[in-house]
């Protein structure tokens, strides 16, 4: 599955590599390195070379012989963004999703949307004032933090952020996925900075990429507002969310519609993918700096998760 997926993509990745100079190493070796890196949860590429060194069934999976030197660990940093930059990660995952449709895998009329914090690395004394005078502090008891005066000297992308009430802030990054309601594939991801509109804006870019007349689009209450359901409708979509006890977006008719409890059972399928990449794919806090980069490491476990799925349906 991941040879025919990388087959279509395999000329734009070729051509990012000189006609000159010393031969590098094949986009398909490292592409499937990354993936074994992502599948079986290894903490970084200097622990992943030393698998395939040991590993005969890693060497064959990435396409090396029993004898042949293992590349450097560097090789995966220098050319992760030649790899994965200006799209190549959502173009990849499209390229599973085709597959899981070519195999009738995304035969649900319900997409489900959801978004979950991904902790940035960078501590929480980093996010210092921007006019610069809480630079000689030695702590922040006493001052009053937010994104508009203040930001992280570690990773200016990412911002202080918490989910609801009671619960702690913390600097992360949004990650966001649309996912089939029967199988659980991932359709397409977005990874955006953490802001109060982040949920809503990125799911309505998800689902205007992925729409299709007559589908639903589910989602739990952090979606029940009137931007989100006035946009899915607009979309020629049908807005199936969690309804709020007060002030909610979805009328009673929607509510009272078979089809409306059938999504409601259907949207806890996400969790599965976000468990998952937080979980055996070390997402719950990123390794990277900046949204681009923790963007690329999001994608490799969405396409890895997609892998698994397609397995095991």
């Amino acid at each position: 599955m991941c040879d025919e997926c990388m087959a279509p993509l395999m000329s734009a990745w070729e051509s990012q590599y000189s006609s000159v100079g010393q031969p590098g190493i094949p986009p398909a070796i490292l592409l499937r390195a990354v993936l074994l890196q992502a599948l079986y949860s290894i903490k970084s590429h200097r622990a992943l070379c030393e698998q395939i060194e040991m590993n005969l069934l890693f060497r064959w999976f990435v396409g090396l012989d029993w004898d042949d030197t293992v590349f450097d660990h560097s090789v995966l940093t220098t050319n992760r963004d030649r790899l994965f930059a200006n799209g190549a990660t959502q173009a990849f995952l499209g390229e599973v999703v085709r597959l899981a449709e070519s195999k009738n895998l995304l035969s649900s009329d319900r997409m489900v949307v959801d978004g979950t914090m991904i902790k940035a690395y960078a501590s929480f004394k980093s996010f210092k004032a921007d006019d610069g005078s809480e630079d000689d502090k030695p702590n922040f008891k006493g001052t009053k933090r937010n994104n508009k005066t203040h930001s992280s000297r570690t990773d200016k992308d990412a911002k202080l952020y918490r989910k609801g009430k009671g619960q702690e802030s913390m600097l992360c990054h949004m990650g966001h996925i649309l996912v089939d309601g029967a199988s659980g594939v991932i359709r397409t991801f977005r990874v955006t900075q953490a802001t109060g509109t982040a949920e809503v804006d990125a799911a309505l870019e998800m689902l205007e990429e992925q729409k299709k007349p007559g589908h639903c689009a589910v989602g739990d209450r952090g979606y029940d507002c009137k931007r989100f359901v006035d946009g899915v409708r607009k979309l020629g979509l049908k807005a199936h969310v969690r309804s709020k006890s007060k002030g909610s977006a979805i009328d009673g008719r929607t509510k009272s519609r078979p089809s409306y409890e059938t999504s409601m059972k259907c949207r806890y399928i996400v969790e599965r993918a976000f468990g998952w990449i937080k979980g055996p794919g070390r997402m719950r806090q990123t390794v990277f700096r900046g949204t681009e980069k923790v963007a690329i490491q999001f994608g490799i476990y969405a396409i890895a998760h997609n892998l698994r799925r397609m397995i095991s349906v």
